[in-house]
Formats: C-alpha cells, sequence, structure tokens
C-alpha cells in the first residue's frame, strides 16, 4: 500500500504543476482559451483529491498514529489551499468569472509545499504519548484549516496590490493584461477580507485548543512562553488589527491588503519553527515533530 501512496502523491504533485503552468499560461494568453481553463481546473480539482486520497490510505494503512508527522501534516497544508480556493471558485465563477486566476497564485504555493512533504517523507511517522490525544487532532484540524484560508488570503492581496499599482500607473483605456484578467478591485477586497476573517477564526481556535492541552501536562506549564506559540499571537494580533481596522476604521483597498500581506509572513515564520531542522535547533520549541505539540 505504501507503493501505491508514492505513487498517487506524485501524480498528485504533477496535476498541481500541470495546474499552476495552465493557470498561468491562461493568464499569459492574448485571449482566454477554454483548453487552459478547464485543464487548469481540472488538474487542480485532480492534485486536492490524489492528495486526501494520499492521507486517507496512509492513515488506513499504518493507522493515524504512525502517519501524523511531518510529511503527512505537509501533504494536508498541500491540499487544503486547493479545497479553499476551489471552494471559492465554486461559490463566485458565476458572479465575477476571473476569480479563477487566483489559481495561479494558490496552485504554486500548494506544489511548494508537496515538494517540502516529500522531503520530510518516512514511511512510519510515531507521535509522542503527548500527541496522542483528542484535543491535539482538534488543535491541528483548526490549524489546517487556518493556514489553508491565509494561503487563499495572500493569494487574492497579491491580486489585488498588482491590479491596484497598474490603475493607479496607467489611464484607464491603457490598461493592460493584469486589468483584464485579475478580479475587480471591490471582489478581491471582499474575498481577502472573507478569508482573514475564516482564518482569524480557526486562529483563534488553534491558541485555544493549544493552551488547553498545554494546561493538561505539568511539562508544558510554562507554554505561553514558547516561540512558536508567541510567533502565533503576533500572527493573531496582525490579523485582528486588519479586522479592526477594516470594520471600525473603515480601512479598505491598499492598506488593508498589505496588512494581509505581512500577516501570512507572520504566519510562515510561526510555521518554521519547530518544522524546519535548523531553526528548531537555533530557536528551540516545544513545537517540534516527536517532540511536542507540532
Amino acid at each position: 500500500m505504501e507503493k501505491l501512496t508514492i505513487v498517487i502523491f506524485w501524480l498528485a504533485l504533477a496535476c498541481g504543476v500541470v495546474s499552476s503552468l495552465a493557470y498561468i499560461g491562461s493568464f499569459a494568453a492574448r485571449a482566454e482559451r477554454r483548453v487552459h481553463t478547464y485543464t487548469a481546473l481540472g488538474a487542480a480539482l485532480g492534485s486536492f483529491v490524489l492528495l486526501l486520497a494520499v492521507i486517507f490510505i496512509r492513515a488506513g494503512s499504518l493507522g493515524i498514529a504512525q502517519t501524523a508527522g511531518p510529511f503527512t501534516m505537509r501533504v494536508i497544508f498541500a491540499a487544503f489551499p486547493i479545497g479553499v480556493f476551489l471552494l471559492i471558485e465554486s461559490v463566485y465563477a458565476g458572479r465575477s468569472p476571473k476569480v479563477k486566476t487566483l489559481g495561479m497564485f494558490v496552485m504554486p504555493v500548494s506544489v511548494l509545499l508537496q515538494f517540502l512533504a516529500w522531503h520530510s517523507y518516512s514511511l512510519t511517522e510515531p507521535l509522542t504519548e503527548q500527541l496522542r490525544h483528542y484535543w491535539v487532532g482538534i488543535h491541528v484540524t483548526f490549524a489546517v484549516l487556518g493556514y489553508s484560508s491565509m494561503t487563499v488570503a495572500l493569494a487574492i492581496a497579491i491580486a489585488y496590490l498588482l491590479q491596484e499599482r497598474q490603475l493607479r500607473g496607467m489611464r484607464k483605456k491603457k490598461l493592460g493584461k493584469i486589468f483584464r484578467k485579475l478580479p475587480s478591485l471591490e471582489t478581491a477586497d471582499v474575498l481577502c477580507h472573507r478569508s482573514i476573517t475564516f482564518s482569524f477564526t480557526f486562529l483563534t481556535l488553534v491558541i485555544a485548543t493549544g493552551a488547553i492541552r498545554a494546561e493538561m501536562l505539568p511539562e508544558w506549564s510554562q507554554w505561553y512562553m514558547d516561540p512558536k506559540i508567541l510567533m502565533a499571537a503576533a500572527t493573531w494580533i496582525v490579523y485582528g488589527s486588519y479586522l479592526f481596522a477594516w470594520s471600525t476604521l473603515g480601512w479598505r483597498g491598499k492598506r488593508a491588503n498589505i496588512f494581509a500581506v505581512l500577516g501570512f509572513a507572520v504566519a510562515v515564520a510561526t510555521y518554521l519553527i519547530g518544522n524546519i531542522g535548523f531553526i528548531t535547533e537555533i530557536i528551540p520549541s516545544m513545537h517540534r515533530y516527536g517532540g511536542g505539540l507540532g
């Protein structure tokens, strides 16, 4: 079964690469071609389904306790941004067909995460005793949903900032490809806000469930001093500030989307602590695979 899992994983990666190239090709083409659109969407859906198959086959054949390590978690993180993007496209495609161009930002990120997953591949990834608890499963589930939404919010914010820059520097009659093919500024602004609202909700739950689990264990009594938790709190503050500025101060447009990019940068730093070997050595954290909450 493990050989089948590896084959499926590489098929998922291949689909991700094809989808990325198709989305980029569709954007670069002078005229929209259905073959690009269908190839991009079909390959993205294929990559998502195949990644889910990898997760379920490994869990079914080896058991959850033997698979919930770096490889499987990175496969999950690679799959769910695609799922969030496909959900947005299915909901908004009728009202704003240009949302499909967001795939050229989301799919390459997923491909990168899949390469990182393969870099950490191992046959078995046993959990420590502390991690074999349902609170940890809930905690990780919320983290996957939250970080997936952050990734999509980043793609939308980048699309907004690219188009805003072009609009600011050119008269409408001279606007080029970016203006014609990316979602409107209003649509991008609203989608980014909704993605961050979704992400902030789950990030709050991530911190809460992690704190609950840590309080159950005497050896983690000083969990609030862990660098990964401090960085997660910083991410929470940045996204919380974004939502506050949006709802109370009336921030829209460029400033709000720069906030979204900043929040993702802090989230990436949070993820790296405890997940990348040499960083774990420099910045020790209880959030490390095989040795803590990670």
